[in-house]
């Protein structure tokens, strides 16, 4: 719309009065540093809410992964009561995932080497047999009993090519606590912030346990 000068009237003391229907530049819109700081809170407030997603994705995951450590557990305590019942020998298998009903997805039964931390090994999960990885101490497996002999390691890698394990003995069915076996930039990334900000992280806080 198109104002003449005979649009303004001449208000008290001479002050020319803006008519109802114009409007000044400030009330077009944002100013250049207005948009600037909507766009910054923006991308915060983004960054948040991505990072919040990476961690319930891991969180989910861990708790998959600690689920099937458990299984695996059980079946080995059930399949020995079982197989002691049929009046069999009595003996913990070789490899921990034998006898499974169901296995993990991801499991690769003809694999004998562990993950390599690259995204074609994502959410591998492998039984290495034999001590190639080091000893581990009854405290370090979580165990009371007086020994831990080390058969062999479960191997997983997750979707973020974090590689994690954990020792199997295969004399008394036992298998140890986890292990890191190598940690991805992105998990590194993940656990420092998350220190930053005083929070604990599912592994941190399984590790405690």
């Amino acid at each position: 719309m198109n104002h003449s000068n005979s649009d303004f009237k001449l208000g008290l003391g001479g002050v020319a009065k803006r008519p109802q229907g114009l409007k000044s530049h400030r009330e077009d819109g944002f100013t250049f540093v207005e948009l600037v700081a909507v766009i910054v809170l923006i991308g915060i407030l983004a960054s948040v809410a991505f990072q919040k997603m990476i961690n319930m994705a891991e969180d989910v995951e861990i708790t998959a992964e600690d689920a099937t450590i458990e299984t695996i557990r059980a079946n080995l305590v059930s399949t020995l009561g079982e197989e002691m019942v049929r009046g069999g020998r009595g003996v913990f298998p070789l490899n921990p995932f034998a006898n499974l009903r169901k296995v993990p997805t991801g499991y690769d039964r003809r694999r004998t080497t562990k993950p390599t931390g690259r995204p074609a090994d994502s959410n591998l999960w492998v039984f290495v047999p034999g001590n190639r990885s080091g000893t581990v101490t009854p405290e370090q497996a979580g165990t009371t009993l007086p020994t831990f002999r080390v058969d062999g390691f479960i191997y997983h890698q997750r979707k973020d090519n974090t590689v994690v394990r954990w020792a199997y003995d295969a004399s008394t069915g036992v298998i140890s606590n986890k292990f890191f076996e190598r940690v991805s930039v992105l998990k590194a990334s993940s656990d420092r912030n998350a220190l930053s900000r005083g929070e604990i992280t599912k592994d941190a806080l399984n590790q405690t346990r």
